[in-house]
């Protein structure tokens, strides 16, 4: 297998004022491993790298330095992974070849596998999916052992063992026997089972969502593009009916828009909108800001790149500040939970400790009597209660009874939460007691099912 080369500059790149850190890139045109150095410019974030062959590359990066600056605050690193069956080499070039190499310093939150690539669409933006006819082109679609084999490899990885799956593709529901894969990963032991998918065999045939319903599947990770047919013409029309069959069937769903700056970014308040309508079988919207791959010119790259903080600040303004730009935490923040949990437990717990500017998310409610949305923050200390959670953690790391030390953290619970402004019918520091003392999957899921998530990652769909 060939490496990709890396350029170890000398002097790194000077003469920009606001430096933030350097870090490291790749060059969009040869992948050439560089140097980079992230910076502050105008109140954004901006990313710079010089290619020996391809000259300079600068990027924006992070649409606000205020959020960069309050989400870094979060930064952590994680446990790491490694799974028995993969071999760790240190001349590895990560990320070209590196599987599980020391540089992964957090474990697989939600693994993704591809079971096919192909798709009965041909979205403009998206780059995975086979045309046939076309040459060089190939299926993709492992079989029932090579499944198996890939969930056995998944749980074996350590400290946490793999127990969330995202099945992927190209359209999973291509598979006429999808529904016998789900069922090996649950006989593997895969306890949340999610599809990424476009629901048009949803919509089409209730039956075989009803099928991969009772094989084990959870959730339908949604792809919904806007709330036009001009936005969103690849499944516009069948959302509805999609929807209807997740509710006929009990499986709950994640809107997910691939967000494209001039494209549907004006529709994001409307996204949020139509879940509200829709929110007994809606639980969360993840909106993911596309990501820039290829060789696609500077021009181009400019027209449609958006960043997590410029979603953020069109959502609050598309919902009239019902959700505002300080309802948003990053996706690490939730840790001082993970840590307080594994030190009652005293074994690694499953933690979120991806890179702060990979992701955030906003706790949203809606009032019963307004139909309004609440996010948590307007009745809930979020700082105090992670705080609290991180101190006591400390405490049983250090000796004190984990027992009494945790029955104090639920009693002091309600003291961070303001009834007076808490949606009615919500009792957060009952369903946050509920998840500390079970602290399992169902626990968490019972908080689903009172709220609605709104999320914003920079793990997307790709232009090339």
């Amino acid at each position: 297998m060939a490496l990709i080369q890396i350029s170890n500059q000398s002097s790194k790149t000077q003469g920009k004022k606001s430096t933030i850190r350097f870090t490291q890139s790749i060059c969009p045109d040869c992948n050439m491993i560089l140097d980079a150095e992230v910076f502050e410019r105008e109140g954004k974030v901006f990313m710079s790298k010089v290619c020996p062959t391809h000259g300079e590359t600068e990027e924006l990066y992070f649409g606000s330095y205020d959020m960069y600056k309050k989400f870094s605050t979060y930064w952590v690193d994680g446990k790491g992974a490694h799974a028995p069956n993969v071999i760790m080499e240190d001349k590895c070039s990560c990320p070209n070849n590196c599987g599980l190499c020391s540089n992964h310093l957090s474990h697989s939150g939600l693994a993704n596998m591809i079971v096919t690539n192909r798709c009965d669409l041909t979205c403009w933006y998206c780059f995975f999916y086979v045309k046939k006819g076309l040459e060089g082109a190939y299926m993709y679609e492992p079989n029932h052992d090579q499944v198996r084999g890939m969930m056995k490899t998944l749980r074996s990885e350590r400290p946490i063992p793999g127990n969330s799956m995202q099945i992927t593709g190209g359209e999973p529901m291509l598979r006429e026997d999808i529904a016998d894969l789900i069922k090996i990963m649950k006989e593997e032991g895969v306890e949340h089972i999610q599809m990424n998918t476009n629901g048009i065999r949803h919509a089409m045939d209730p039956e075989a969502g009803r099928e991969v319903r009772m094989a084990g599947c959870n959730n339908l990770y949604l792809s919904f593009d806007g709330v036009t047919a001009r936005t969103n013409p690849k499944n516009h029309w069948e959302i509805p009916y999609a929807l209807d069959t997740c509710r006929k069937t009990g499986t709950t769903v994640v809107f997910v828009p691939t967000v494209i700056k001039s494209i549907n970014d004006h529709e994001l308040g409307g996204i949020i909108r139509y879940a509200q309508k829709n929110l007994d079988v809606v639980h969360a919207v993840n909106f993911q800001p596309v990501s820039l791959t290829g060789r696609m010119g500077k021009s181009e790259r400019e027209k449609y790149r958006i960043t997590v903080p410029d979603c953020i600040q069109r959502i609050e303004e598309q919902t009239e500040g019902q959700v505002t730009v300080d309802d948003w935490y990053p996706v690490p923040s939730c840790m001082p939970l993970t840590n307080v949990i594994e030190a009652f437990s005293s074994k690694p717990k499953y933690e979120l400790s991806i890179h702060f500017a990979c992701g955030a998310g906003a706790y949203v409610f809606q009032d019963a009597d307004t139909k309004k949305l609440v996010p948590m923050t307007r009745f809930c200390d979020i700082q105090g209660m992670l705080e609290l959670f991180e101190d006591k953690a400390e405490q049983i790391r250090s000796g004190a009874n984990k027992y009494f030390t945790m029955l104090e953290v639920v009693r002091k619970l309600k003291g961070f939460i303001n009834k007076e402004n808490q949606p009615a019918g919500l009792d957060l520091a009952k369903m946050f007691g509920n998840i500390l003392m079970k602290r399992s999957f169902e626990a968490v899921g019972f908080m689903a099912r009172q709220r609605s998530i709104l999320r914003n990652d920079a793990l997307p769909r790709q232009i090339q």
